[in-house]
């Protein structure tokens, strides 16, 4: 078999609904899927390729192909390869992102609510959120959602690892200016929380201004990435690192946790250790603008005023519209 002329015919100017039409088909999801297996070291000749797809004759194959040119796939010399977009449909299509709704039902899992103290933390996964509440005292301690590759197969226990480390990796990376979805530049602001269940009026958060995807934290989850404050609680004997991160308080809930100002945006975010204070504050960039500590300050030395504030958050990384 010989491969066909080259007959690129989709413009550079297609729209995204055009371009998203060109994927109903289930011999073009085949394409797509074989050169995302095959042709990751080099690309793959037209007769190649052809054998990988189940289709009627090459005719009808050579007409499927053209209409994956140039968006999702593109030729290079006399072979076939994924472009950027069509790796990304690739890879989404393997993980399962479209078409996978794993399911984990209620399991007790270590660590402490940090609103009660009690040992009697559950997680569960449904609807692509991943949840922990407290049936000792019915705190809903977390609600994120995640995707279902941080479920699918893995037992409860590795979820619970991977969760957590999906969670701090990505608001670091959106922290750093880079989208944790598609490493394109992010914006951050504070805006309104995106679940009802979580109680609080704003959130930290990073908007991707190229695929929309937004990243949401807490003022306290972003505070403790400053390494001053990890520095404060070892010198103490302690880390914050070491800890799940729905066991501090600051991470998902609004203690000690101030709003000192909206316009300009200022919050104050204090921790305690041994007997001291660190306090940070961060503006409306969601920059650390100050950390200070302060020895021989417990939480009960500062007033209800200056330790709670009427804009709080959990700490989370959920995706936007």
């Amino acid at each position: 078999m010989t491969d066909p002329p080259d007959e690129s015919a989709a413009s550079a100017g297609l729209d995204s609904a055009d371009a998203f039409s060109l994927l109903g088909d289930a011999t073009r999801l085949e394409v797509v899927t074989a050169l995302h297996e095959d042709a990751r070291d080099a690309p793959l000749r037209f007769s190649a390729l052809y054998d990988r797809v189940e289709v009627a004759d090459s005719a009808q194959f050579n007409y499927h192909l053209k209409q994956l040119r140039p968006h999702f796939v593109s030729k290079v010399e006399d072979a076939y390869e994924l472009t950027a977009a069509g790796r990304r449909l690739a890879r989404a299509v393997t993980a399962g992102t479209y078409t996978d709704s794993p399911r984990l039902e209620p399991f007790e899992i270590d660590g402490y609510c940090y609103a009660c103290g009690a040992d009697a933390l559950w997680a569960s996964y449904e609807d692509e959120t991943f949840s922990i509440e407290c049936r000792g005292c019915g705190e809903a301690v977390l609600d994120v959602r995640a995707p279902p590759t941080v479920v699918r197969g893995r037992d409860p226990e590795e979820v619970v690892t991977a969760f957590e480390l999906w969670s701090r990796m990505g608001i670091e990376q959106a922290r750093r200016g880079i989208c944790p979805e598609c490493g394109g530049p992010v914006e951050p602001r504070i805006t309104e929380p995106f679940s009802d269940q979580l109680d609080f009026e704003v959130l930290p958060a990073f908007d991707c201004a190229v695929c929309g995807r937004r990243a949401m934290t807490s003022f306290g989850g972003l505070a403790a990435q400053h390494p001053a404050v990890e520095e404060f609680h070892r010198e103490r004997g302690t880390s914050l690192e070491d800890r799940p991160y729905w066991e501090i308080p600051q991470y998902v809930s609004g203690e000690h946790v101030r709003i000192v100002s909206r316009d300009p945006w200022l919050a104050r975010i204090s921790f305690f250790a041994d007997g001291d204070a660190c306090h940070v504050e961060i503006d409306g960039d969601l920059d650390v603008v100050e950390v200070e500590v302060v020895a021989g300050e417990r939480p009960e030395d500062i007033s209800d005023d200056e330790t709670s504030g009427d804009a709080t958050s959990g700490d989370a990384t959920s995706e936007g519209a």
